[in-house]
């Protein structure tokens, strides 16, 4: 009977940290994405600094999602890249660049606003 209640112990306990091992698996793979996510918008606002140094109307002409696709900013899940400008003949440009992307069968995004001037 002890001997029971051990195994009984025991199996709650191991199923019960197979539970917390896979639930952090989780956390750890969604933070990644988002890490991920960030680091891409991150380099798309960088080449949008470097073509503005030719003039904001060089910024809003380029095809910024052929841009990161060309640059290798395709490492989640059918992720997609959109660049819009509230108001394209602003100075600053207001620019916002979502990242979408796609994490254990749901679409997940991440959005990040700043505003650019001609260098």
């Amino acid at each position: 009977m002890e001997l029971m209640m051990a195994v009984m112990i025991f199996t709650i306990a191991a199923v019960s940290s197979m539970g917390v091992y896979m639930g952090s698996t989780q956390l750890n793979e969604s933070n990644r994405n988002s890490t991920r996510a960030v680091a891409d918008a991150r380099a798309v606002l960088e080449g949008i600094r470097e073509t503005s140094a030719t003039g904001l109307s060089a910024v809003t002409s380029t095809n910024w999602t052929a841009w990161a696709a060309a640059n290798g900013l395709s490492a989640l899940q059918n992720e997609t890249v959109t660049v819009t400008y509230s108001n394209p003949l602003a100075d600053p440009l207001p620019v916002s660049v979502q990242i979408g992307y796609q994490e254990r069968g749901r679409a997940k995004s991440t959005v990040v606003d700043t505003f650019v001037t001609r260098r």
